[in-house]
């Protein structure tokens, strides 16, 4: 009689298990099927952009994904072999000076396919500058973009720069000393041109 008035959810709870107290055999398919939808949402969201570089549903591209893909070739580029990453167009250096008056900003990009790269160099003459090191996607609106490093106050860089995607990437300066400063820039890799927007 006792066992009659046990909750009912109580007896659907035992019922999940077998009598060796173990799961029974609908459990394990349903944690199995949850399992599996699990995966294929991580394979298509997660997997397929960042190893392979394959983005179905665009995501991958939208979180940033698409960019750790090291499998894929730059356009231009004949082929890769570890670390390695062949061109068929040779590497080329170009430098650029451009003077900032007093309050004023400017922008030095250039035009690059994903993963083409460029080791960069710059210095302001006459004392430190605002800079932000950022990229656009092609026919990106002023608003559109992404800032890769930015300083307040910096007279001088160097380092090496791997584009995430395809667009203009490089700096946008201001000077915000009283003075005159000139920023001279060497950007010396793989890419189409140096330009001012």
């Amino acid at each position: 009689m006792m066992q009659k008035n046990h909750p009912h959810h109580e007896l659907h709870d035992i019922s999940d298990l077998d009598p060796d107290g173990l799961p029974s055999s609908r459990s394990l398919w349903k944690a199995t099927g949850v399992a599996a939808v699990v995966a294929a949402a991580l394979l298509t969201f997660a997997i397929l952009p960042a190893e392979y570089g394959v983005d179905p549903t665009g995501v991958g591209a939208r979180l940033g994904l698409t960019a750790l893909n090291s499998t894929g070739e730059a356009p231009g580029a004949t082929g890769r072999s570890g670390p390695v990453e062949k061109y068929d167009q040779p590497y080329k250096t170009q430098s650029v000076s451009v003077s900032l008056q007093p309050h004023q900003g400017a922008e030095i990009k250039a035009i690059m396919e994903a993963r083409q790269s460029y080791v960069f160099e710059w210095e302001a003459e006459g004392g430190p500058v605002y800079v932000d090191m950022h990229g656009q996607p092609p026919d990106a609106d002023e608003h559109t973009f992404t800032s890769y490093w930015i300083e307040e106050s910096q007279a001088k860089a160097s380092g090496n720069f791997i584009a995430p995607f395809k667009g203009s990437h490089g700096w946008y300066w201001e000077n915000k000393s009283d003075q005159t400063v000139t920023i001279k820039l060497k950007v010396t890799g793989f890419f189409d041109t140096l330009y001012m927007p």
